[in-house]
C-alpha cells in the first residue's frame, strides 16, 4: 500500500472549539492513519488563538439576564425568539476570521486531501473549506458524530467542494477509506461512505473490538495554550441505560449501543498518556462512567497506582435498577482516587417527569446521591431541562423545592430548554401522536443542525410563569457562587 501514499500530507481540520483539551475522535483516528504511514499536519482553532466556547463560569447579572430572556414564554418575546436564536446561532457558528485565513493558508501548500471533523454548527466555516477545495482540486472527506443519521448526511452533502461523508466509526478503517480518496478510487465500497449523488457503503455497525484501539495521538494540539493540561480519555461507547426519550448521545455515531473496552486498556492509556503529556489530569468523556461497573470499581482502586496523584472527572447515571456503584462509600473511595468533580443528569426534580423521560432515576436516590458526593468533598455539577412536553407548574415547583434542598452541595446547575433530536424516542413518539403535544406549535425538523424547531407555547399562567422565575433564580444563585481550587482546573469542561 505504500504506493499509495503522496508525498504531500494529509490536512486534517478539527473545527472543534467547545473544549480547551484535545479532540479524542480525532487523536483517534490521527494515530490510525500515521500506523499506516501517512503523513498528517493538523489544524486546531486554539492553536490559531480562536477562543474557546465556555461554559459553566462563575455567572454574573449579564448570564442571568440572557437566561431570563432565552426561557421567557411571555407571548411578546415569543415573537421575536425566533429571530434572536437564529442570529445568535449564526454568530456562534460564524467562520472566525484567523481560522479561515489560516484554512487558505494551509490549503495553497496544496495538501494530498482534506479531512474536516466539523460539530452541526460549523457548517459556514464547512462551506468555506470547500469552496477553497474545490478550487484547487483536493479532495475532501467530512466527518463528525451525527452524520450516521440519513437525513442530516443529506444536508450536509450539498455542500460544494465536498467529495464525501465518514459516518461511523471508522477508527480502523479510515486509513483505507483514505488510500482510496487519494487513488481515485471507487468509495462506495467503504461502509460509512456517503456521496453526494446518493450512493453509499452502507451504515458502519457499532465498533466492538474496544480494547482493541490504539492509544490517541494528541501530539500536535496546542497544549502550550490549553489552560490546564487535561488529557480526554474514554473507557466505554454509547450508555449502558440508553433509554431516556431526549437523549441524544446515544444515537450519535459512536453512542450506539454500550460497549466497554475494559480496565487494562483504560489503565495502560492512563499511564501512556500521562507520560506523554507530563499531566496527571484526566476528563472521561463516556456518557455514563459507571456503565461497566468493572471498569468504574477498577478506576477506584487502580486510579492511583496508575498515576500517582492524578485527579479526574466524569459524568455517571443515578440509575434506580440494581447496583450502580455510588454508595456513600464507593463515593469517598473515589475520592481518595482523584475523582475531584461528577456530573449527572438530574433534568427534573418531579418523579412523574423523570418517568415521562425514562430517565431510570429515583429523586430520592438522587438526593442521596448528590449529598454523599459533597460530603466526600466531590464537587457536583448537574444537567437540567426545562419546558419538556407535558411539565406543569407543580414540576417546576418541586424542581424549585429539590434545588434549594440541596444548594450547599450543588456547584453548577446547566439549564436548557428542551430541543428535541432526530431518530431519538421522543421523535418516534412524536410522529406518533403529534396531538399530545400541544406545547409544541409549527413543529419541523431542521435537519441540517439535527434539530427540531417550534413555537414553544407552555401553561402560561401566573403560578407556572412565576414558578419558572424562581428556578431560574435559584440556578442562577448557584452558578454565581466560586468553585473550589481543585474544582476551578476542570470547570467548563463537561
Amino acid at each position: 500500500m505504500e504506493n499509495n501514499r503522496s508525498s504531500s500530507p494529509l490536512l486534517f481540520i478539527d473545527l472543534n472549539n467547545f473544549a480547551t483539551y484535545p479532540t479524542l475522535a480525532v487523536g483517534y483516528l490521527i494515530r490510525s492513519l500515521r500506523s499506516a504511514n501517512h503523513k498528517v499536519e493538523l489544524l486546531s482553532p486554539l492553536a490559531l488563538g480562536v477562543p474557546a466556547f465556555t461554559r459553566d463560569h462563575e455567572e454574573t447579572w449579564k448570564d442571568q439576564l440572557l437566561r431570563r430572556l432565552y426561557f421567557s414564554s411571555h407571548p411578546l418575546l415569543n415573537y421575536f425568539h425566533d429571530s434572536l436564536r437564529n442570529l445568535h446561532s449564526r454568530w456562534l457558528s460564524r467562520p472566525h476570521p484567523l481560522m479561515l485565513k489560516e484554512v487558505h493558508q494551509a490549503i495553497a501548500k496544496r495538501p494530498a486531501a482534506i479531512l474536516i471533523s466539523a460539530y452541526l454548527t460549523q457548517y459556514e466555516m464547512c462551506v468555506e473549506i470547500g469552496k477553497a477545495a474545490k478550487a484547487t482540486g483536493i479532495p475532501v472527506l467530512l466527518g463528525g458524530p451525527f452524520f450516521n443519521i440519513t437525513n442530516v448526511t443529506k444536508e450536509w452533502l450539498e455542500i460544494e467542494g465536498v467529495t464525501a461523508i465518514v459516518g461511523g466509526e471508522v477508527d480502523f478503517t479510515i486509513s483505507d477509506i483514505v488510500d482510496t480518496l487519494l487513488t481515485g478510487g471507487d468509495l462506495n465500497q467503504h461502509k460509512g461512505v456517503f456521496l453526494a449523488n446518493g450512493k453509499n457503503g452502507g451504515i458502519v455497525p457499532p465498533l466492538k473490538a474496544l480494547s482493541s484501539l490504539p492509544v490517541p495521538d494528541f501530539t500536535d494540539f496546542p497544549w502550550d495554550k490549553y489552560p490546564h493540561h487535561i488529557i480526554p480519555i474514554m473507557t466505554g461507547r454509547g450508555c449502558s441505560w440508553g433509554a431516556c426519550t431526549f437523549c441524544g448521545d446515544v444515537i450519535s455515531a459512536n453512542g450506539r449501543t454500550f460497549r466497554s473496552r475494559g480496565i487494562a486498556s483504560v489503565l495502560n492509556e492512563l499511564k501512556q498518556q500521562s507520560d506523554t503529556h507530563q499531566s496527571k489530569d484526566f476528563i472521561f468523556l463516556d456518557i455514563k462512567l459507571n456503565s461497566d461497573l468493572d471498569v468504574w470499581n477498577g478506576l477506584i482502586d487502580y486510579f492511583q497506582a496508575c498515576v500517582p496523584g492524578g485527579r479526574w472527572i466524569g459524568t455517571v447515571h443515578v440509575n434506580h435498577k440494581g447496583e450502580n456503584g455510588l454508595s456513600p462509600e464507593r463515593l469517598k473511595d473515589a475520592k481518595k482516587a482523584g475523582l475531584t468533580r461528577i456530573s449527572f443528569g438530574l433534568e427534573s426534580a418531579s418523579q412523574s417527569l423523570l418517568d415521562k423521560m425514562k430517565k431510570g432515576t429515583k429523586i430520592e436516590e438522587c438526593s442521596e446521591f448528590i449529598l454523599a458526593a459533597h460530603n466526600a468533598g466531590i464537587s457536583v455539577r448537574t444537567s437540567m431541562m426545562q419546558g419538556f412536553p407535558g411539565e406543569t407548574v407543580e414540576d417546576l415547583c418541586k424542581t424549585n423545592i429539590f434545588l434549594k434542598k440541596h444548594y450547599h452541595a450543588l456547584d453548577r446547575v446547566r439549564l436548557s430548554l428542551f430541543k428535541p433530536l432526530p431518530n431519538t424516542p421522543f421523535d418516534r413518539m412524536y410522529q406518533k401522536n403529534p396531538e399530545k403535544y400541544i406545547s409544541m406549535k409549527q413543529f419541523r425538523w431542521n435537519y441540517k443542525l439535527a434539530r427540531g424547531l417550534y413555537r414553544y407555547h407552555p401553561n402560561r399562567n401566573k403560578a407556572y410563569r412565576k414558578a419558572k422565575r424562581e428556578l431560574l433564580s435559584i440556578v442562577y444563585a448557584i452558578n454565581k457562587k466560586p468553585l473550589t481550587d481543585d474544582a476551578q482546573q476542570f470547570n467548563g469542561m463537561m
